[in-house]
């Protein structure tokens, strides 16, 4: 459930952080640091810090081993929080340029949902889509962005414009029309939960979420990541 905007731009408590976990961040920064440091001098060699093995868990969570227990990541909504912040920050510049289709396709809709396209249609555009009229109710899509490799761009059109159209508590949540279409796009273009990831798509989904300002939740105020600890572990186990 939808917790307001503070949800999606303020939420500054950070339930279950401990030593441990900040570790793990500082451990995922360190090596993203460590790369761009490799990438900029090719005279020096220096060997990366070896990848912890990560683990996909019904294509939905992922596990890492932190140094006291495990942190278990929720991919929809770590990436959800990672577009969100992304697109935010991208409104005011300049509007990306999307993806050019090789193969544009029209989507079909009533009146009332292309009046609702073309009032945000500003923000859309900034996100990389290009939606132009074709005839008689329908929209020629030629660009769209590319949030991730497994993007469905027609499901992620029609899911925001239902979305746009008629509400939701977390678009009620919005000030103002771009926060409303970042929301929505972060959330239906986002990776979804029952999508295989590759390592080093996990590894990507870590390292980019705890470069955000706010990586613990998502838009809608729903934890990110979760942590058990060894002794919390120990304990279910018995052997306390």
């Amino acid at each position: 459930a939808g917790q307001g905007t503070g949800a999606a731009g303020g939420m500054a408590s950070v339930p279950g952080q401990e030593a441990d976990e900040v570790s793990q961040i500082n451990l995922f920064r360190a090596r993203a640091a460590q790369a761009e440091d490799a990438a900029a001098s090719e005279e020096v060699y220096m060997p990366r810090a070896p990848r912890p093995a990560l683990l996909q868990i019904h294509n939905s969570f992922i596990l890492a081993e932190t140094r006291d227990g495990v942190i278990i990541l929720d991919q929809h909504a770590a990436h959800e929080r990672i577009l969100y912040e992304r697109i935010i920050a991208g409104f005011g510049g300049e509007a990306s340029e999307g993806q050019r289709l090789l193969f544009p396709f029209t989507v079909r809709l009533t009146k009332p949902e292309l009046e609702i396209v073309e009032s945000v249609s500003e923000p859309l555009a900034s996100l990389g889509f290009d939606l132009t009229p074709f005839g008689q109710g329908a929209l020629l899509v030629q660009s769209v962005p590319s949030p991730h490799p497994y993007f469905n761009a027609e499901q992620c059109i029609r899911e925001m414009i239902q979305e746009l159209l008629h509400g939701s508590e977390l678009t009620r949540s919005a000030n103002n029309q771009n926060e409303r279409v970042a929301m929505s796009f972060a959330c239906k273009g986002a990776i979804r939960a029952g999508q295989k990831l590759a390592q080093e798509e996990m590894h990507e989904l870590f390292d980019q979420l705890f470069a955000t300002e706010l990586p613990y939740h998502d838009i809608h105020g729903r934890p990110t990541v979760v942590r058990l600890g060894l002794g919390e572990l120990r304990r279910k186990f018995g052997r306390t």
